[in-house]
């Protein structure tokens, strides 16, 4: 049987059986055609999920430009609200601008001649409120909604710069250094620590150096941001320690408003690059903060006050304001160095603009403290 059947096999097949056994090519092309347009169509549609979801990605990724800037001038925000001055070259005179839900609008906030000092937190009953300062009649501060309404003066307010709003309470500069607190009606007004009292640094002119402390010379205090019971504060002084430009240093701290002992977040030794600080901003409980600086280069910082841990971004260009919600900031880019003189203009290559920064890429970090 089996020989009978393997002789079988190996004769060679007659024209009935090849006309049986031809492969049905036709029917296999009918067949694989509805296949192949199928996977074709499959694959354009994964190309083009593919560039629509890169494309989303990058355009999430940059930064957008939320309006022109004629001047320069500092931001804040809180939630959905960004706030800032800016100059109206028609009626030569400042403005506050107030973004609320993508809409901008200038609250009913007299005009001044300079840049109007505005900052935007919850009230007290949490809803978005502004503390600004009105220098008609003497520089004093004043709370009101974002639009403008119910506006009050906060007594004992005189001579006022760098306002905050937390809650029931604000915080201003009184003259150069003096940092008050207050709630809103004026009351419990009182002297919060400010630009430290002494400040010790090693004399390296001796052998072994010798350790020195001194009261700081021409102290200042630069910008001031509130959150909960928590003050940060970015100073400036002048030490005779031959460090920096004439021993110039500044500082990010952070205080409670109870009394508590400062604590010191970040140093600059300002050098040739004239490094310093901007913000401070508060977002989620930390503390960020903006290196602006050609020399030593410009960075955003985030300090966990809790587990006493930073974390740091590279960034690209100067700023006169910079506020974070989220993990992106509101900045008010600069043509220039600020401090030499840098100037907004509608005419420049790269005008001034209120900008919401592309999403920080944030990474592990030491402690900034640098002295060049």
């Amino acid at each position: 049987m089996r020989g009978a059947g393997f002789a079988s096999a190996l004769t060679a097949p007659g024209p009935a059986d090849m006309a049986t056994e031809r492969p049905p090519v036709r029917a296999h092309v009918r067949l694989l055609a509805p296949i192949a347009s199928e996977i074709v169509r499959l694959l354009t549609a994964m190309l083009l999920t593919s560039v629509g979801l890169a494309w989303t990605a990058t355009a999430m990724a940059a930064p957008s430009t939320i309006a022109a800037l004629h001047g320069a001038t500092a931001v804040e925000a809180y939630g959905d609200v960004a706030v800032w001055s800016d100059y109206d070259a028609t009626e030569r005179s400042w403005h506050v601008v107030v973004r609320r839900h993508g809409q901008i609008s200038t609250p009913l906030i007299p005009t001044a001649h300079k840049a109007i000092e505005v900052d935007v937190g919850p009230g007290p009953s949490g809803v978005p409120t502004l503390a600004y300062v009105n220098c008609a009649g003497g520089c004093h501060l004043m709370v009101s909604g974002v639009a403008g309404s119910d506006s009050q003066t906060v007594p004992g307010s005189q001579e006022a710069k760098h306002p905050t709003i937390w809650g029931d309470r604000v915080a201003w500069v009184s003259g150069k250094a003096k940092v008050m607190i207050s709630r809103l009606d004026g009351s419990g007004r009182r002297v919060l620590a400010g630009v430290p009292d002494r400040r010790c640094y090693y004399k390296e002119s001796g052998t072994p150096p010798r350790l020195v402390c001194e009261a700081p010379q021409r102290p200042e205090v630069e910008a001031l941001q509130l959150y909960r019971g928590q003050l940060a504060l970015i100073d400036t002084f002048i030490l005779n320690d031959s460090i920096g430009a004439v021993g110039t240093t500044t500082e990010v701290r952070t205080e409670a408003t109870n009394g508590a002992p400062q604590r010191l977040v970040a140093l600059l030794g300002v050098g040739e690059g004239d490094e310093s600080w901007l913000g401070p901003s508060w977002s989620d409980g930390k503390l960020y903060f903006y290196e602006d600086s050609m020399g030593a280069g410009f960075v955003v910082y985030r300090f966990d006050p809790v587990r006493d841990t930073y974390l740091s971004a590279r960034a690209h260009t100067y700023l006169t304001g910079f506020s974070v919600v989220g993990d992106r900031a509101y900045e008010a880019t600069a043509p220039g160095d600020p401090r030499s003189g840098g100037v907004c203009l509608e005419d420049e290559i790269q005008p001034c603009v209120l900008r919401l920064s592309e999403p920080f890429a944030l990474k592990a970090s030491k402690a900034p403290v640098h002295v060049p």
